[in-house]
């Protein structure tokens, strides 16, 4: 009888190692890129979205240990993106080792799927119910146009938001990018502006070129395109400034939301 046992308790282990090492080989989980806080593989995220969400992440991480992860994939390959996201977060170690206050937003555009996976320590500021109504009012509406630039940042702004909150601190993220900092999340003031606000400015580019031709030969136009060409480039680059950044060893605690467009 106890040989039996042996044997029944020797083959249930084999079994889970088997698959243990199974899942690893399916999901085939990437490296975080050298910023850890934006792993950007389908090139969706504008370099100012990028280098904003960067930045911010660094003074949070100094002043509290959480982290706001935010990482795109081509495609999920058939895995369910709640257990990818999980699988990721513990990889990663997003959040610090002492309160597990991490969170990965992640994004599937080729599969149309978005999970956002909360560590145990950002449960009580970020509950499952917030997470929802942060993805249906600010982030799937830009995602059903493929704005995924603009829907990333307006979600990242409302999470950090109840981050503050929650640490009752001020991150100064203003200071970083104004422009970014006030970027409204309204879809619907965006989406106007998407279409009367583009009518407009188009139809400014159309006069100001007709007076700058005809009473001024181009000149004006002729300086700009001059001005543009040798002014150069002010981003710093998709890396970030200050070195490479990495997890402090959080843990993910099971919860979040998702949805699909």
């Amino acid at each position: 009888m106890r040989k039996k046992s042996a044997l029944f308790i020797i083959i249930f282990i084999l079994i889970l190692f088997n698959n243990s090492i199974s899942l690893a080989i399916e999901f085939n989980l990437p490296e975080p890129s050298y910023s850890f806080y934006v792993y950007d593989e389908a090139n969706i995220i504008d370099n100012q979205v990028e280098e904003y969400i960067i930045e911010t992440n660094k003074e949070l991480y100094k002043k509290t240990g959480a982290q706001i992860v935010v990482a795109n994939i081509m495609d999920l390959k058939g895995i369910d993106i709640r257990q990818y996201a999980n699988e990721l977060f513990e990889k990663w170690e997003i959040g610090s080792r002492e309160y597990d206050n991490g969170l990965l937003i992640l994004v599937a555009p080729e599969d149309r799927e978005i999970w956002i996976e909360v560590g145990y320590g950002l449960e009580g500021a970020l509950p499952d119910s917030k997470i929802g109504n942060i993805l249906d009012a600010s982030i799937l509406p830009f995602f059903g146009e493929e704005n995924y630039s603009e829907g990333i940042l307006s979600g990242f702004n409302e999470i950090i938001n109840e981050v503050e909150k929650e640490y009752e601190i001020e991150l100064g993220r203003e200071r970083i990018n104004e422009e970014l900092y006030y970027f409204d999340n309204s879809y619907s003031k965006s989406n106007l502006f998407n279409g009367i606000g583009k009518a407009l400015l188009v139809l400014g580019i159309i006069i100001f070129l007709f007076i700058d031709f005809k009473f001024f030969n181009g000149f004006l136009t002729y300086s700009l395109l001059r001005g543009s060409r040798f002014g150069g480039s002010s981003s710093g680059g998709r890396g970030g400034r200050g070195g490479r950044s990495s997890g402090g060893g959080g843990r993910s605690g099971g919860g979040g939301a998702g949805g699909k467009w």
